[in-house]
């Protein structure tokens, strides 16, 4: 199985697709990971036209058979503006699809208490992780595509005895952990 993983720092903090690489290798399945990433990009940011990013994934997608592209929106996107969210996906989910790939999508995870980000828009944590969920739900929906809920799976190990532990120390990247949470989850739903 070829997996191309289309996000940000989310996806490429510890190299979490070589994560799940690693994760699916171990455990007799022969799967290939491969990303196209940019700090802080959004998807409308890689369908800005002449975007050197935006040019490489398309470029990987036309020239690579993968069975998977996952699809990371920006971190906050989904929950403060999902209508662009949305807008964005239904640009990506054809091209994906004429491309022979199934599409997937990263819900991912609300930020750590206290954050500024929570702060500016009145958020808690969970309020946050709810709308993100909400969003992405909503998307996988409307285009008829799976969902792999590793913000929820994120959500619940920092609720737990994990703590903390789970954030890199700006609370809103994962730590080490955090991303074999994530990448862990994507096996869970995508190969086992």
């Amino acid at each position: 199985m070829k997996v191309l993983f289309l996000g940000n720092s989310y996806t490429y903090y510890n190299d979490m697709p070589k994560i799940f690489a690693e994760i699916c290798r171990e455990h007799g399945h022969d799967v290939t990971a491969d990303s196209v990433t940019h700090g802080g990009y959004s998807f409308e940011d890689y369908l800005t036209p002449g975007d050197i990013d935006g040019e490489l994934f398309l470029k990987k997608l036309r020239e690579n058979r993968y069975d998977i592209v996952v699809l990371q929106e920006q971190s906050v996107r989904p929950a403060l503006n999902p209508d662009k969210f949305l807008s964005s996906l239904r640009v990506l989910v054809p091209l994906i699809r004429e491309a022979g790939a199934e599409p997937v999508l990263y819900e991912t995870w609300g930020r750590r208490d206290g954050h500024e980000t929570l702060e500016k828009h009145s958020w808690t944590h969970e309020q946050m992780q709810e709308k993100l969920k909400d969003s992405y739900t909503a998307a996988g929906e409307e285009f008829g595509i799976r969902v792999v809920y590793a913000g929820e799976r994120f959500h619940r190990a920092y609720r737990s005895e994990t703590g903390d532990k789970v954030f890199f120390e700006d609370g809103t990247h994962p730590s080490p952990l955090g991303s074999a949470i994530v990448a862990l989850e994507f096996y869970r739903e995508l190969i086992k």
